[in-house]
């Protein structure tokens, strides 16, 4: 059963969107990888097609290429987008009889046969402890402390599926029921045909922090993700990385290649419709009342940049329930001050960015600095050539690679990012970023 590819947010609440006004608040902005969506999640449609895509891809065992590569700098919504992921595998049709299971891999990890083995094994058994409670054939308890009982406890009345998955010689959690002797799998191939339980489930690795991806490290195997991404693995696996700009170079270096150009999704500020959305959506979650002039000033201070109207949006719900006036009416809450909060994580989010850069060489926020107003002055657009010639107009004496590095540690922090269309220019993705270094405030 394939579904609909082309995914449309009509800015409805849903599911993941249940949240307690304190559970929000602690999140601040920050998207906990909880399996499920982020809260109030909005927009990114082009790039959830693309996942849907794939995931029919899959329904029709279309393996090769199955792979997604997500590029941004910090703050441009690459972890929500991950859980994003992660709800849609919550609603989508099994693949025949396989369920879609999301496996959380870190980069260091995600080369090796081994971890990447004990990380699906971890996964099957957490869905399976799941499983277990909703069944209410075992006290909660015991859950608990899994670790310690799993392996010597019979399951066999609470979960048919938990004994078939150790009678095939799973292992999880420290303990291997009926598992080969032949030491740890030096491939994929080879892990995948010591764990027949994997044709259960259609695995998706959710790589974090894939730019820094090495081959070579200790327990890798070679084009571990390259036999994935090229759909020769008879296991149903392939992935998905999250990364900062150049991932896609990075992965090339341990295998990769042709990777279809709509599946490398570049992350910038979301639209304006989504960035309304967003906060629409949690002034109806917690019945905000009036907040027509706050929704406008965060989305003035914001730039529908995911970082800032996270930490806008969650200043404003904490100011309003502050009046504590359980209508939750916007009128009588102080706006001013739960601005001022946001341009403090704000600035301080700016500040981080160009200390990366500094880390670099200790001209580079220097020449950031020069170069803001330049961008001002030209609608926070310039062409490469002109971008060039500006950086060499203000250090006479910097050599090709460093104006390489100050491009690539740019993007890397925001404050640049390369067109995706034809014009080949060079644009500040928050302007609001270039007022900062120019000096002109928080305004």
């Amino acid at each position: 059963m394939l579904i609909n590819e082309n995914y449309r947010d009509d800015g409805s609440l849903r599911k993941q969107d249940e949240i307690d006004m304190d559970g929000y608040l602690s999140m601040r902005d920050r998207a906990p990888t909880i399996l499920r969506g982020v809260p109030f999640f909005s927009g990114r449609e082009a790039e959830i097609s693309v996942f849907r895509e794939v995931a029919n891809d899959l329904s029709r065992a279309y393996t090769a290429n199955a792979t997604i590569v997500v590029e941004g700098p910090p703050g441009a919504g690459k972890s929500a987008l991950m859980c994003q992921f992660m709800e849609e595998m919550r609603s989508l049709p099994p693949v025949g009889v396989r369920e879609w299971l999301p496996v959380l891999l870190s980069a260091s990890d995600s080369e090796s046969p081994t971890d990447i083995a004990d990380a699906i094994d971890r996964a099957i058994v957490s869905r399976l402890s799941e499983e277990l409670l909703a069944s209410k054939s075992v006290e909660p308890i015991l859950l608990d402390r899994l670790s310690e009982y799993w392996g010597k406890l019979n399951l066999v009345q609470a979960m048919d599926k938990a004994k078939e998955f150790f009678d095939r010689g799973g292992s999880a959690l420290g303990f291997s029921l009926g598992a080969s002797r032949e030491g740890p799998p030096k491939s994929i191939a080879q892990a995948a045909t010591r764990r027949p339980a994997w044709q259960s489930w259609q695995i998706v690795l959710l790589i974090d922090e894939a730019q820094v991806i090495k081959p070579g490290v200790t327990n890798a195997g070679y084009g571990t993700l390259s036999m994935l991404h090229q759909g020769l693995s008879q296991a149903p696996l392939s992935f998905c990385a999250f990364g900062l700009p150049g991932t896609q170079q990075v992965l090339s270096e341990v295998g990769i290649s042709r990777l279809a150009d709509s599946r490398c999704i570049r992350l910038g500020g979301i639209s304006d419709t989504a960035a309304q959305q967003m906060i629409e959506r949690c002034f109806k979650r917690f019945g905000v009342v009036s907040g027509e002039q706050w929704l406008k000033a965060i989305l003035d201070r914001a730039s529908n940049w995911p970082q800032h109207l996270a930490v806008y949006l969650n200043a404003a719900i904490r100011q309003i329930r502050n009046t504590g006036n359980d209508s939750m009416d916007a009128r009588i809450a102080d706006l001013d001050k739960a601005m001022r909060e946001g341009d403090r994580s704000r600035a301080n989010y700016y500040r981080q960015r160009i200390a990366r850069l500094n880390q670099y060489n200790i001209e580079f926020g220097e020449l950031a600095m020069e170069l803001a107003k330049l961008f001002q002055e030209n609608k926070f657009h310039i062409p490469t050539s002109d971008l060039m010639k500006a950086i060499r107009s203000f250090f006479p004496n910097i050599t090709s690679a460093e104006i390489t590095q100050f491009i690539q540690e740019s993007e890397n922090s925001g404050f640049l990012a390369l067109s995706d269309d034809d014009k080949n220019e060079y644009y500040i993705p928050i302007p609001s970023f270039a007022r900062y270094l120019h000096g002109l405030g928080s305004a």
